[in-house]
């Protein structure tokens, strides 16, 4: 499967989600799950390579800095995370509670991330070097530096995620939901590792080549795009008790 192929069915699930989904906007309790599909689905897009041919040209003649597009995308992921965060802390906590535990372990570190991020990408071959993939651009000291902090981020978000699916799973009622954004979560993780991995051994890097990091982080978007998808059709028919 090619890339084009992958990011082309990756962008499909998600815009299928956000149109079954597109009356959450207005639904406290749902409109997180929806802005996390929806940032996943500009960070894919922004990371593509058509982004860096069209997109990536026009940003470098304005601030003469190459790939900030994939900057911007990976900016969004950080966002998309926390967003599951506080999805599923909703299920399980009151507001005060919610409140003051993503504030906290969430929006904090998440925060703290952005600016450092900016600063390792523009000090190394993330903003020097240009690639149409990202991820084929080689790591010097500040993108490895970069490529850690994002995806030990990363990481920590999705993994808090998964600790907080993990007690909601225990109602049969969300078993099967939870259980999808679990693996959804895996996925995102697993890219992660693989990203850290080839940016500190650059040998692997020329061998992976970026494809398995696409492949488990559209496998990640999808998920969570189909599960959110799923569980709305299903809230509204128990709503409404009509088949749709």
């Amino acid at each position: 499967m090619t890339l084009a192929v992958l990011i082309a069915i990756t962008v499909a699930c998600m815009a299928w989600s956000l149109w079954i989904r597109r009356v959450t906007w207005s639904c406290r309790w749902e409109v997180a799950a929806t802005l996390n599909i929806a940032l996943q689905m500009a960070a894919v897009l922004l990371m593509s390579p058509f982004a860096s041919e069209t997109l990536g040209h026009f940003l470098y003649d304005l601030t003469g800095k190459w790939n900030l597009e994939d900057y911007i995308g990976h900016d969004c992921y950080i966002v998309a995370a926390s967003a599951i965060v506080y999805n599923t802390l909703g299920r399980l906590q009151d507001d005060s509670a919610i409140q003051e535990s993503f504030k906290q372990y969430v929006e904090r570190p998440a925060t703290l991330c952005i600016p450092l991020l900016l600063a390792t990408f523009s000090f190394g071959n993330g903003a020097a070097v240009y690639r149409a993939d990202f991820f084929d651009t080689p790591t010097d000291g500040w993108l490895s530096a970069y490529w850690l902090l994002l995806c030990g981020t990363l990481i920590y978000l999705l993994g808090y995620g998964s600790r907080a699916l993990l007690v909601l799973r225990r109602d049969p009622r969300s078993r099967r939901i939870a259980n999808v954004y679990l693996v959804a979560c895996a996925s995102g993780i697993i890219a992660c590792v693989i990203r850290i991995t080839t940016a500190f051994v650059p040998r692997l890097q020329e061998i992976e080549g970026g494809t398995l990091v696409w492949l488990f982080a559209c496998s990640c978007g999808a998920g969570f795009a189909l599960a959110s998808a799923h569980s709305w059709r299903t809230k509204t028919k128990w709503f409404t008790g009509a088949p749709r």
